[in-house]
């Protein structure tokens, strides 16, 4: 086992990762800054932009692609992607309507029956991707247009009106806080818990970094892929059911769509590398709300839809920029810090010297 793979097992992160943090430090500075100056500028023009129940109606708006957010990120850090998450939001909302509307259902058979036909949609794309090593873009794009025809099939047509203890889900309060509010809270604390304080999100990291290195320092690669590809399954579905009961329906040709490059958006902006190895959920946090704030901002300056296109995807490139700043930064930024050291110790003698 080389030196490396046993930091990992011993529970200690490779000091190559940590200094990579830098970078991301970086990146996540120029977004802080950006989302604050925006938050003054849309304070200045409405002055119904800062209030706490403006504020409430964002967070509650994003609480659905918050949480796959939170697991897809785990996902990219490993160095995958899965973009078919937004039809499987289609997908997974559509079961549980039905199994409400046509079967007669209660709430919680219909929720089981859209997390699990979620979580199956993931394990079919883990098993392509993470075991037999098919590549994630192309098996992931197909898994979204299969999707997405697959859920036209089978109703074509909208369902809706799925009962009073469904709605509740996405539009009821707990302690005085919305329940979706609860639930992304809890998928972000649950995704960072997971790669900060356990071994599996060291192994994430060390996948991410490089995948050989990791199998020959039998890592279990493979499993941990096709867990991750079952937890993003999984989110999709949860986000799926949570806009079913928002909406109070479903409808299959718009529900989730484009969700799959919001979330990338959203995942790329927080710091995370494309090509894996490098992220922090608290960035993505920051990206979600930025991303949150641009949309609810531009609306309440009646900016017209075509134009929220283009914010849109000026934000996609900032995205795609700030990534490759992160990937220039932080190495330099680690050899540097390397450089530093073994100047310190060696001037560490000369000192001691001098001392006697």
């Amino acid at each position: 086992m080389t030196a490396s793979a046993a930091e990992v097992k011993s529970g200690h992160a490779p000091s190559y990762l940590a200094k990579l943090g830098q970078g991301n430090f970086l990146v996540n500075n120029i977004l802080l800054g950006t989302l604050l100056v925006m938050i003054v500028f849309f304070s200045y023009r409405s002055s119904a932009f800062l209030t706490v129940s403006n504020f409430t109606v964002i967070l509650t708006n994003y609480a659905a692609i918050g949480i796959v957010v939170s697991a897809m990120t785990l996902l990219v850090i490993a160095g995958h992607v899965d973009l078919s998450v937004g039809s499987n939001i289609a997908f997974s909302g559509m079961m549980s309507a039905i199994a409400i509307t046509q079967y007669g259902s209660s709430p919680g058979v219909a929720i089981v029956a859209g997390l699990l036909a979620g979580a199956l949609v993931g394990a079919l794309n883990g098993l392509l991707c993470g075991i037999m090593r098919f590549n994630p873009i192309i098996v992931t794009l197909g898994m979204l247009s299969f999707l997405r025809g697959v859920t036209l099939l089978i109703n074509p047509t909208e369902v809706y009106g799925l009962g009073e203890t469904f709605f509740f889900i996405g539009n009821g309060r707990f302690l005085a806080v919305p329940v979706l509010l609860w639930l992304v809270c809890g998928s972000f604390a649950l995704s960072a818990a997971f790669i900060s304080s356990t071994i599996w999100g060291r192994y994430i990291y060390a996948v991410g970094v490089n995948p050989q290195a990791a199998f020959l320092a039998a890592l279990p690669v493979k499993r941990l892929l096709f867990g991750l590809y079952v937890a993003t399954g999984m989110a999709a579905a949860v986000a799926g059911v949570l806009l079913a009961s928002r909406l109070d329906g479903v409808s299959p040709g718009s529900l989730g769509l484009q969700m799959e490059l919001q979330a990338l958006t959203i995942i790329l902006l927080g710091g995370v590398a494309f090509t894996g190895g490098r992220g922090r959920i608290l960035g993505v946090i920051t990206a979600w709300v930025f991303l949150g704030v641009l949309d609810n901002g531009l609306t309440l300056l009646n900016v017209p839809p075509f134009i929220q296109l283009v914010a849109s995807g000026l934000a996609l490139m900032l995205a795609a920029s700030l990534d490759a700043l992160g990937t220039y930064m932080g190495p330099r930024i680690a050899q540097r810090r390397k450089v530093s050291e073994q100047l310190e110790r060696a001037k560490e003698p000369g000192k001691m010297q001098a001392s006697k």
